[in-house]
């Protein structure tokens, strides 16, 4: 068997844990990124062989496919190509109509700028080698530091997608040069270490060590510029090099590294439970009803264009045989006259009404869903959206819930950090690096988010003042429901804190206590 096939063969691996997910996760991330690569993308073909998108085409909206131009072009783009404007397809079919006018929602996007904010805007603490300190300050040879690089890149992807690929190498060495010496290696800063991140779509296949915590050797598809044209290449990396091949099965290069494994790290936000190298993704349920929405609000878009031109019920006379009807000078419409019986009648012409039932249902499906989202990512109501209000101890135990998930995702970066220190270590170190010094990296996020206002906050404490006023019949069971009101009101504060309130709480229950019956 000649090597080249040998070689395709090789690339043309999938992994099932890819096969099975691939596509879950360029939709997911087309619910991130939003606008015309929404709209536009495309994961199969049904049955009919029409395109499948995030706008479900109804049966009605099928063409016939006897009929001349009902055959569809396979990315849906017609003639006008890749990046025309969409009102280009808003033609006389009802589903390119629907698809061109139709915006699209980016519930998954609000969600995860919403709370990446809050978590970023408090100070992220690292502590760690030198080597690394400076590393942090430029991760990519481009003067993007961890904070951008983490807050505007690694974040937003790892929460939308459950999980994310991150490469560390060091660069290339200039084209021509030959390096021979350590100082030619820092002549061109070939120590550097610099980060890339690698979507799950192009992990393509894996195989993990027997613990399940690394990579063995993996499969990358990557794309690279080759003068105006954009190629296609893989990459297959295991522990001791790195083989770059066309798409053809052609070896094109081969990069031996220092590290000793492979040095890619998987980061997750949750794992499947049912695989063991797929995460989680926090927004999915988000995701799903952005999808939804933007269904309904097409429905409604096309519901009232429909309605704004309302439908004319007249004489069956006046009809031609080419299904038009005559109209007079100045858009004047003739009454038919009915001269039988001795006198002449005429017959009216009606505007037949819509049913307006239908879209007022879609409205509150719409409302419903933009509420499930809200309380799906935990997003504080604006004032006003409901007819009741909240007293302020109520918002704060409203905002408790907020609080603990901003935590817990503020513990998934937090630990994604630590594996990219390790792994940045790593390729500055050529190799393993000394336990002493890896327990020396530390990385602490905020555990306590400021999500009330000021107002909240006082009309809170007065109400908790207020039940301590009246307490102090049962100084026990007060104790542990104020201890856990307390929790409430003060989310994310440490054990020590905690103890201290509780102590001021008993004891002021203690000197409240009534010796007997009054």
């Amino acid at each position: 068997m000649p090597q080249n096939k040998e070689i395709l063969d090789f690339l043309r691996r999938r992994h099932p844990e890819w096969q099975e997910h691939q596509v879950r996760w360029r939709w997911l991330l087309d619910s991130l990124e939003g606008g015309e690569r929404y709209r536009q993308a495309v994961y199969g073909h049904d049955p009919r062989g029409v395109p499948v998108r995030n706008l479900i085409r109804h049966k009605r909206e099928y063409p016939d496919p006897r009929e001349p131009g009902a055959l569809y072009d396979p990315l849906g783009l017609g003639q006008h190509g890749n990046g025309a404007d969409p009102a280009t397809t808003a033609t006389d079919d009802d589903y390119e109509l629907r698809r061109a006018r139709t915006p699209v929602p980016t519930f998954v996007a609000e969600a995860i700028d919403t709370h990446l904010s809050r978590i970023y805007a408090r100070e992220v603490r690292r502590a760690g080698p030198d080597r690394l300190m400076g590393w942090w300050r430029d991760i990519d040879g481009c003067g993007t530091t961890i904070d951008q690089w983490m807050a505007e890149v690694v974040a937003p992807l790892l929460l939308a997608l459950g999980q994310l690929d991150l490469c560390f190498d060091h660069p290339m060495a200039p084209e021509g040069e030959t390096i021979a010496t350590r100082a030619d290696v820092e002549r061109f800063g070939l120590g550097q270490c610099l980060a890339s991140y690698i979507l799950p779509e192009n992990m393509l296949w894996w195989r993990l060590d027997p613990a399940g915590s690394r990579y063995v050797e993996c499969l990358v598809l990557e794309t690279h510029e080759v003068g105006d044209v954009c190629e296609l290449r893989y990459r297959h990396w295991t522990d001791e090099d790195s083989t770059l091949y066309d798409a053809d099965g052609n070896t094109l290069g081969v990069t031996p590294h220092p590290f000793g494994r492979v040095p890619i790290v998987r980061v997750f936000d949750r794992r499947k439970p049912r695989c063991k190298n797929i995460g989680q993704p926090r927004y999915e349920g988000v995701a799903e009803r952005q999808r939804e929405y933007y269904n309904r609000d097409s429905e409604l878009i096309l519901s009232d264009t429909t309605q704004a031109h309302p439908l004319l019920q007249g004489p069956e006379d006046f009809i031609n045989a080419d299904g038009t009807i005559p109209i007079g000078p100045n858009w004047l419409l003739p009454k038919k006259k009915n001269t039988q019986g001795g006198s002449a009648t005429y017959e009216g012409f009606d505007v037949v009404p819509f049913p307006k039932e239908g879209a007022d249902s879609i409205r509150k499906n719409k409302a419903d869903i933009r509420d499930d989202v809200d309380r799906d990512s935990a997003l504080i109501r604006p004032s006003g959206r409901t007819g009741t209000s909240q007293s302020g101890l109520s918002k704060v135990m409203d905002h408790s819930d907020g609080n603990n998930r901003l935590a817990k995702i503020a513990k998934i970066l937090a630990r994604a950090e630590e594996q990219i220190a390790e792994m940045a270590l790593l390729v500055l170190d050529d190799g393993i690096t000394p336990l002493d010094v890896l327990r020396a990296i530390q990385v602490a996020y905020p555990t306590e988010f400021d999500l009330y206002t000021a107002g909240d906050v006082a009309a809170a404490a007065a109400s908790f003042q207020a039940l301590m006023a009246r307490a102090g019949d049962l100084p026990y069971t007060e104790g542990l429901m104020l201890g856990k009101l307390m929790r409430l009101c003060l989310p994310g504060l440490n054990d020590d804190q905690y103890a201290r309130c509780d102590a001021e709480i008993s004891a002021r229950l203690a000197e409240g206590a009534h010796p007997g019956p009054r």
